[in-house]
Parts: C-alpha cells; structure tokens; sequence
C-alpha cells in the first residue's frame, strides 16, 4: 500500500472505531438512567401539567399496587405503556409496588378484605390510608373501534382520579336518573361516567319512582335524554331537591314525537327556561359537517361560566338538536346565561305541524338561583355518549365532552380553579392518495431513489480511485 492509501485507510478505521465507542457509551448511559421521550402528538404516554398540579396538591401517602410481575412484562404491550405512564407518578412522589399474587397470595385479601372490588392478577389498585380504588388494565389501555381503528385512552384520567378519589376526605355523587328511557348509564354513558370519576365524583343510577327523595349525598342529578315524562310523584320529588341548593342537569334530545314532556317543563319554568319541540339546522356551511345541516357545530358565548375557554375557537358538535328557550319572564333572583347557540342563519322545524323558525337559536342554557340552585339544560345528549366518543367523528366529540366536564366540575361545584382531566382520542394516522400520485411514488421509490444512491456510491468510488 502506499502512504496515501494508508492515510485514509487509518483515518477511516479511527473514525469507525470512534462511532462505535460513542454509541456504546450512549447506550450505555440510557440503559443506567431512566430516559423517555414521548413523541406522539397529544403526548398520550406523558403526564399533563393538569395532573401534576393534582397531584402536587396530594398531602396523604397514596400508592399504586400493579398486582403482577412488572420484570416479566414485554417491552411494546399495553401493559408496558401503562408502567410507562405510572413511572411518571412515582417521579411525583407517588408510591408505586408491583406485587405478583400467585406468589404473594396475601396481597388481594389486605387491599380488599371484604372481596368488594373484585380484585385478580393483572389489575391496578390505588390506596391511601383505608380508602381503595380498583383499575382494570383494559379500561386503562383504552376502549378501541374496530370501525375507525381507533381507541379512547383513559390512562391519566383514571389514575389521577383514583389519586384524587382515595386522597380526598368527601367524594360527592352524581346520579344518574332512570325510568324515562334514559341513555344507559353502563352501556351508553361508560365514557361519560368514567370522566366524572377521574374527577372525584362518584356515579350512580337513581330511580325516582323507588326512592322516597334524592338522597342526602347527591351533588349532581343528570337526565340523560329522557323519552317519557315525569310522572307527578316524580316531579314533586325533583321540584324538592333543585328548589333547596340542588344541582341539575337535563339533556333533551330532539324526538320524533308528539308526546309532551309537560311535568320536565314545568319544573324548568321555575328557572325561566322552556324545552322547544323542534329540530335545528344550521345553514352557515362553516358551522355544520360537509353534506349534513343538521350535524351542528355549536359556538360558545363569552360569559363568566365559559371563561375557561375565553378566546379560543372550541368547537362543541352537537348533531339532532333541540332548541332551549330562555323565557321573559324576569326574576330578580335568577340568572338566566347562554351557552352554547348556532349562528342567526340557523332554522329549525317544529316536530308536529312543520313550522319553520329562524335562529340564532340556544343549543344549552345554565340557570342559577343567588346563592343556590344551579341547573343546566342542553337541547342534545348524542355528544356524550359512547357510541359519539368512538365514532370517526369521536375527536370531535371530544370537544363537547370536555366542555361538559369543565362545566360540571367548576362551575357546578364551585370550583372555579379546579384542574380537569379528560381521556385522549387515539386516531390512526392514514395518507390518502389517488391513482395517479401511486404511480407518481412508485417511480421515485422503485427506480429514483435506487438510481440516485447508485449514483452517489459510484461517485464516491470513482473520487477514491483517483487518490
């Protein structure tokens, strides 16, 4: 060999060398720490400031028991992600066992010694102090859409609100009514009813007609779209409960009937508020999905109960609207506020008759005694449930959602600077093309790109040989 060739055969040598060593002592240094990068783009496996907050406020000892072998679990499965996303609480002062029952049989009977949570290998379980809180790993991971490929993940909402659930001294009640033809609470609300419980409110469902009254420990009683009306009984009990510092929520969506819910309306008359028995369409093409005038895009208004979202374009979907009309009749001790409203192009038909009104129309409406009673009244419940949140319109939906638990949790419980946290939609990310850009990408990729690193390593060789 003569010196040139020499020269840069070493140099090349050394700089192989060099490389290695540098990837080695990086792999090296990863592998001792405890380095993650979280690339997605709603950081799904990365805790929000919302819940750093929460959990920074926590004084009590809490802990996070994964009852298996975390040693045995493959990297890349659900329950890897899951431990990911736990680390993060540990960092936070969280503590964090994994305990494997088949060699520890005494763990499921101290965390659960009534057998009351149905407690196996494989859940999660939070506790502090004498207070317990089960965590499927399904429920974690997410529930997913074989329709649309995609997946609600609950992870963050669900632990921080079993933190903030075992650590809180009170957990107030939301119940559900039933008996009306309400949206099923376990198949219908599932989602719904989980958000609320990541907020330290605990879900129930309530028969009127079965009860004496609402109970002492009810903090929010919810209509989920009624079909029937109140029966009087009912209503005597309802009028009771949301005259004396109640709290409600009523969710009407527009029906294809007749029948009148009379009894409903006369308890809202109370609050200034009237149900219409209408559709809405909204004619603004900006504020409804392509091709379909009645899927809305509701628009928030400025006011005090929607500050949290003051400024920003929030789209709230709210598809098969009823209308909600605040009436003239003033009172000095109510305050009547609009929520959510379309735009004036905006028209709605009557269910019986087919007369046409013009807008703008109200989509929901709050109303709120002076040092008392609150209620809401949306004209629509589709944007809650289950089958919305997994539809391929669910990150849309989401919007609404997440509204409605802001609403709940802040202004209906008096917790203006309370922090919320909401399940993320996980959407598969697909690239479109037609016929013609296919063909365009199989000639750069079968034969540009081959032809160009040809090129490129012939050139480099060519260069070389003329050292």
């Amino acid at each position: 060999m003569n010196k040139r060739s020499l020269k840069y055969g070493t140099n090349s040598i050394i700089l192989v060398v060099v490389v290695v060593a540098i990837a080695i002592v990086i792999n090296l240094l990863v592998g001792m720490g405890n380095f993650r990068m979280d690339l997605t783009a709603d950081k799904l496996y990365s805790l929000s400031d919302q819940s750093k907050d929460i959990i920074k406020k926590i004084k009590k000892e809490v802990t996070i028991y994964g009852l298996f072998d975390n040693g045995t679990i493959p990297g890349g499965s659900e329950y890897r992600e899951i431990t990911d996303l736990v680390n993060e609480y540990k960092n936070l002062g969280i503590k964090v066992k994994y305990v494997d029952p088949d060699k520890d049989p005494g763990t499921i009977t101290s965390l659960d010694p009534q057998k009351t949570l149905g407690l196996s290998k494989g859940d999660f379980v939070v506790k502090s102090g004498n207070k317990v809180k089960k965590l499927e790993a399904q429920e974690l991971y997410g529930m997913s859409n074989q329709q649309y490929g995609g997946r609600t993940y609950s992870a963050e909402p669900l632990i921080t609100g079993a933190i903030k659930f075992v650590a809180s001294d009170v957990t107030p009640v939301a119940y559900f009514v039933e008996g009306h033809n309400e949206l099923s609470l376990k198949e219908d609300l599932n989602q719904v009813s989980k958000i609320l419980q990541s907020n330290n409110l605990e879900v129930k469902s309530l028969s009127l007609l079965t009860e004496k009254s609402v109970p002492d420990d009810c903090q929010l009683l919810v209509f989920a779209s009624p079909q029937k009306d109140l029966t009087d009984e009912e209503k005597i009990k309802l009028d009771a409960y949301i005259k004396k510092n109640g709290k409600a929520i009523f969710m009407f969506d527009s029906l294809e009937s007749s029948d009148k819910l009379t009894n409903f309306e006369e308890s809202l008359n109370y609050f200034n508020i009237g149900i219409n028995y209408d559709k809405v369409k909204e004619n603004d093409s900006n504020r409804h999905l392509p091709n379909d005038d009645y899927a809305l895009i509701g628009s928030l208004e400025e006011n005090e109960i929607n500050q949290a979202f003051s400024g920003a374009n929030y789209p709230v979907f709210m598809p098969d609207s009823r209308s909600i009309s605040i009436l003239k009749n003033q009172k000095d001790w109510l305050t009547n506020t609009q929520l959510i409203t379309t735009t004036n192009k905006a028209e709605s038909t009557d269910i019986v008759g087919g007369k046409t009104n013009k807008g703008p129309f109200n989509l929901a409406v709050a109303a709120e005694i002076s040092g008392g009673s609150k209620i809401l009244v949306f004209g629509n419940s589709k944007f809650l449930s289950d089958r919305a949140l997994a539809s391929q319109y669910g990150t849309y939906f989401q919007y609404g959602t997440n509204y409605f638990l802001t609403t709940v949790v802040n202004w209906m419980q008096d917790k203006t600077n309370e922090q919320t946290i909401s399940s993320k939609i996980v959407t598969p990310k697909i690239l479109t093309v037609n016929e013609s850009q296919t063909k365009v990408l199989s000639i750069v990729l079968i034969g540009v790109v081959p032809l160009l690193i040809l090129g490129s390593g012939w050139f480099v060789w060519y260069r070389r040989r003329h050292l």
